[in-house]
């Protein structure tokens, strides 16, 4: 029960990092990766794993690249814990000394295995190893599946200053030689967990594919059941999603224009993350962020108020709050969003979406559209304004 799914690029196929989605196939992850030709013939395996998920997930995986001839490539773990604090310069250099006592060379993989801290920091590492080494993704997370762990964004946060961290200040583009996503670690997620990669889901939505949108409302009733049926559905669910990314990134894979829609919500998201670090995964930022761009979209002539209010109502529908979690000024957010990856000069760049479907980019945005996107979500004036 698995989906394989490929790039297009001028309407050609691009198969050199084949998608793989499937239920119960980690136990055969090697010859899966072997039978794509991703990593053919490793002289050894960087195993980088979320350590919640070691003896689980994380163990099924290593077993994989043991034969039954009693042959195995060497396989050495590196426990990483996922956390947005340590995805850092210091975690870098954990795994990269950990990869130099290995002994990788220019033949060596780097596999990681978690959510979208995880293949973000294992794909950062495997792009400034030795000038860049092959690396595989294998996500066990929705929001790892569906977003973090295609389209070979790498990256580490850096501090900003003020107990605050930028988001993946540092980072390149290295995409993985495979990604190879199993539906079933999904039922180890927590409820919230889970719900965190719905954010990622309604966004491709908007920007490309309202289908998604429907496949969205029983999503959390059947993420936990092992059952083939609901298995089936996670799939589509996830394939189509993941599709929604490989054909953007296919298009702009550098992203200079069309790519930057996949941050809609984002640059609203990544200044809360900063702020309430201790209190929002990504994935409830990115919902907020959604409602926060819908409004500053208004304010800007792409929606009406009332198909603002429908996407505030399909965020909380999928159980995300709509307001920030506690008090907060528009100008401690609107310093935040200052270190956003898409500003220009002093000016950002935001994607607002499009009431009629689809997203814009709005380069060089007046400050007060980030400002009503704020005030939306429950932001305040500071006193003086």
């Amino acid at each position: 029960m698995t989906r394989e799914l490929t790039q297009r690029m001028n309407g050609e196929r691009v198969a050199s990092a084949p998608v793989v989605i499937g239920s119960g196939i980690l136990d055969s992850i090697a010859d899966r990766v072997r039978s794509i030709g991703a990593g053919k013939n490793p002289s050894s395996i960087l195993l980088v794993v979320d350590d919640a998920i070691a003896t689980t997930w994380g163990a099924r995986v290593a077993r994989s690249w043991h034969n039954p001839d009693g042959s195995s490539v060497r396989v050495t773990e590196c426990l990483v814990h996922a956390s947005e604090s340590n995805k850092s310069a210091s975690t870098w250099t954990t795994i990269m000394d950990q990869a130099i006592r290995a002994g990788l060379d220019r033949r060596g993989v780097i596999v990681a295995v978690g959510g979208g801290i995880t293949t973000d920091l294992a794909g950062f590492c495997a792009a400034t190893y030795l000038r860049g080494v092959q690396w595989i993704a294998v996500p066990t997370t929705l929001l790892g599946m569906v977003d973090a762990a295609l389209g070979g964004k790498t990256g580490i946060n850096l501090s900003i200053g003020q107990n605050r961290l930028g988001k993946n200040l540092a980072g390149t583009i290295w995409p993985p030689s495979a990604v190879i996503a199993d539906t079933q670690t999904l039922t180890s997620l927590s409820a919230r967990t889970f719900r965190g990669g719905l954010a990622e889901c309604l966004k491709h939505s908007m920007i490309a594919d309202p289908s998604i949108a429907a496949l969205l409302a029983n999503a959390q009733t059947y993420f936990a059941d092992p059952d083939p049926l609901n298995q089936w559905r996670l799939i589509d669910l996830v394939a189509r999603c993941a599709q929604v990314k490989l054909d953007i990134v296919a298009e702009d894979p550098r992203e200079a224009d069309r790519r930057m829609l996949l941050n809609l919500g984002h640059t609203f998201a990544h200044a809360l993350e900063s702020e309430f670090a201790a209190e929002l995964l990504h994935g409830e930022a990115v919902a907020l962020g959604l409602v926060a761009a819908s409004f500053a979209s208004v304010a800007d002539g792409g929606m009406t108020l009332a198909q603002a209010q429908s996407v505030r109502s399909q965020v909380a529908g999928l159980g995300f709050a709509v307001a920030l979690p506690r008090a907060v000024t528009v100008d401690s957010l609107e310093f935040a969003a200052g270190f956003d990856k898409k500003r220009e000069e002093s000016s950002l760049t935001l994607i607002l979406p499009v009431g009629s479907g689809g997203a814009r980019i709005v380069r060089r945005a007046d400050p007060e559209l980030l400002r009503v996107g704020l005030r939306a979500i429950g932001a305040v004036e500071s006193a003086g304004h």
